[in-house]
């Protein structure tokens, strides 16, 4: 998801293409508490930042957009109060400021999700293919894409990355052809 950029600044000695925020005002009602544990963890989940408290940020593009809205009607619906807003920084140096928290969080999944990776390959590269290491790799690639579709400034590990999927599917590859060739020869040795 790319963020938008604003054209030709009106302001003097504005970047001419910083970045379009959107900024999500919300108040949700203290009880049931489960509501306000929703609207947290669905925040998290799409990679928003915390301009302020109670104002959430993402750079504006169509998906960020329809991810606000929709949050904002559910808010709504829980009666809480909700006001969805586009944002621009007047000074450069607090624009920079947010985009390196948004880099250092994705840095910071990317890393995480690099770990998975590696504790996955030590335990393909111990055992043959089975069950629970599907469920692993598949919890890993879903992870992976969350993650990505966080990282609105690429600033993840993406070759290094890159490199330890394909290395893990080689090995799932290599793992299953093993697996494949153990088998046949069961079926020989029957016959």
């Amino acid at each position: 998801m790319k963020p938008e950029y604003i054209g030709q600044s009106a302001h003097k000695g504005c970047d001419p293409l910083q970045i379009i925020w959107l900024a999500l005002g919300y108040n949700v009602p203290i009880n049931p508490s489960k509501n306000r544990v929703y609207v947290w963890r669905k925040l998290k989940e799409l990679g928003a930042g915390y301009f302020k408290q109670g104002v959430a940020i993402l750079p504006k593009s169509p998906q960020s957009l329809a991810q606000f809205r929709a949050l904002a009607k559910k808010i709504q619906e829980m009666g809480g109060e909700a006001t969805l807003a586009e944002l621009k920084f007047l000074d450069a140096a607090d624009e920079q400021k947010t985009i390196r928290q948004f880099r250092e969080q994705s840095r910071t999944e990317y890393m995480e999700l690099m770990r998975d990776c590696a504790q996955v390959m030590d335990h393909l590269k111990q055992n043959l293919w089975s069950d629970p290491d599907a469920d692993r790799v598949r919890k890993v690639l879903k992870q992976y894409i969350k993650v990505k579709s966080r990282d609105f400034f690429k600033s993840g590990p993406g070759a290094e990355l890159t490199a330890l999927l394909d290395e893990m599917a080689q090995d799932i590859a290599h793992s299953t052809e093993e697996l494949s060739k153990q088998l046949r020869a069961l079926l020989d040795e029957k016959l």
